[in-house]
């Protein structure tokens, strides 16, 4: 993905710097620092996005991290919660049989 990138980044300040010479040469006007300026603010925005896909990239990646942590806490605290009831219901079952015991003499 990245190489795509800095291709279309290169394909990007090419244009634009050919598109601006074309447009200076119109006027018979050209100017080597508007060409540079139009080369360097092509290059740093396609820098720019392509930094900014490199830092979603970083993003998601730690998004999936968080969520395979949540989902592993998750199972562990299903686990502990499972055996606290399963003591409890023992113990309500147990208080049960011996009411019914008592029921029943």
């Amino acid at each position: 993905m990245l190489k795509e990138d800095i291709a279309l980044t290169a394909i990007m300040v090419f244009s634009a710097v050919m598109l601006t010479y074309k447009w200076l040469s119109l006027y018979n006007n050209v100017d080597a620092t508007v060409i540079f300026f139009a080369f360097l603010l092509t290059l740093s925005l396609g820098a720019l996005i392509i930094s900014l896909e490199l830092r979603m990239q970083k993003v998601m990646e730690e998004f999936e991290s968080t969520k395979r942590t949540i989902a592993i806490n998750t199972d562990d605290l299903e686990d502990r919660i499972e055996k606290k009831f399963n003591v409890y219901i023992r113990e309500l079952e147990e208080k049960v049989e011996r009411i019914e015991r008592r029921i029943y003499r």
